[in-house]
């Protein structure tokens, strides 16, 4: 099994991150911001976002669902390129999905590489467009006797956002 489709993009996405660093060593001081919101699409149909943003960087966690029958939790890191009005992201993270039938529960692990844009419309208020690069890691499926492993694709699923922030 070849590891390059799963390790390309979190190598160019560990380059982009440390390249951008040096460009804001000398700027302001980090300001803290918590942003809460809602997403339509990428981990969920819908779902609840948390994040706490320090700077250019920022903890996600999005709490979901795709068809009201499954429980969908998505942790991320980000880094923002920019401090305008639109500012470009990228980040990694896990996405756990677990699914309960009458015939039992299954869940599935991914790892995640969300690209996109947040434009901060006026005050805390912002919109989002993202597009996340998954795979899948782990599956447990609900037929015990089945051990087919993850398929190995790269899947992109997109998704849009509104969040309010404030300094806590």
């Amino acid at each position: 099994m070849s590891r390059t489709p799963f390790l390309v993009p979190f190598t160019l996405l560990w380059l982009l991150v440390g390249a951008a660093d040096g460009s804001a060593q000398n700027g302001p001081e980090p300001t803290d911001e918590l942003r809460l919101g809602l997403s339509l699409g990428g981990t969920g149909f819908v779902g609840a976002i948390a994040e706490y943003r320090r700077g250019n960087w920022s903890g996600e966690l999005t709490v979901g669902t795709i068809t009201f029958r499954e429980v969908a939790v998505a942790v991320a890191g980000k880094r923002y390129f920019t401090d305008g009005r639109f500012q470009p992201f990228v980040g990694g993270g896990l996405w756990s999905l677990t699914a309960w039938t009458e015939d039992g529960s299954g869940s599935v692990l991914i790892v995640r590489a969300p690209l996109g844009v947040d434009w901060r419309v006026t005050g805390g208020h912002a919109l989002g467009l993202e597009v996340a690069l998954n795979r899948a890691i782990a599956v447990n499926r609900l037929d015990p006797e089945d051990d087919t492993p993850p398929n190995t694709n790269l899947v992109p699923l997109p998704g849009i956002y509104y969040r309010y922030g404030w300094d806590p």
